[in-house]
C-alpha cells in the first residue's frame, strides 16, 4: 500500500531581498532559521536603496513584498 501524498508540507518562501531592513533584523536570538522578525505584524521596514518605506520600484516594503522575485529591484539575500 502506498502512502497518501502529504498536503501539509510547508513550502519554503523565497528569500527576502538583501536590501530589506527592520529593527528585528539587528537582534540576535537563538538562531531559529525560518523565524520572521514581524511576528506581531507591526514591524517597520525600510529599503536600504531608498531609505524609505517603499522600494526603487515605488512599491511598499515589507517581508512578503520584498520576497517577490518579480520585483525589478529584488536581489535575493
Amino acid at each position: 500500500m502506498s502512502e497518501p501524498e502529504r498536503s501539509d508540507r510547508i513550502e519554503s518562501p523565497a528569500p527576502r531581498c538583501r536590501h530589506l531592513r527592520s529593527p528585528g533584523l539587528y537582534v540576535f536570538t537563538d538562531g531559529r532559521p525560518r523565524e520572521r522578525p514581524d511576528d506581531a505584524n507591526n514591524t517597520i521596514y525600510w529599503c536600504v536603496k531608498t531609505l524609505k518605506g517603499y522600494g526603487p520600484d515605488d512599491e511598499n516594503v515589507a517581508w512578503d513584498d520584498c520576497s517577490d522575485p518579480a520585483r525589478s529591484c529584488y536581489e535575493p539575500f
